[in-house]
């Protein structure tokens, strides 16, 4: 019977820079379930955490509540 992954209670939210899904992972996890890329981060450019991207719905905007960074587009934000 296979083994299956579970994500620890020390989870972190990470966002994938290339598809840009928020999703918990365990902290030594690098590489996107969704899309498979190792550009995994774990907070925003201002260090600001990402748990508050968890509880937004996929669509729409997404902004970092300290510095403004546009995840939904991030082409737009520099």
């Amino acid at each position: 019977m296979a083994q299956t992954a579970t994500v620890t209670d020390s989870s972190v939210v990470k966002v994938c820079a290339t598809c840009g899904r928020f999703r918990r992972y365990d902290p030594a996890d690098q590489y996107c379930v969704v899309c498979g890329y190792d550009t995994l981060a774990a907070e925003c450019r201002c260090r600001r955490t990402l748990e508050y991207a968890l509880d937004e719905p996929e669509g729409g905007g997404l902004h970092c509540p300290r510095c403004g960074r546009d995840w939904r587009s991030p082409e737009a934000s520099g």
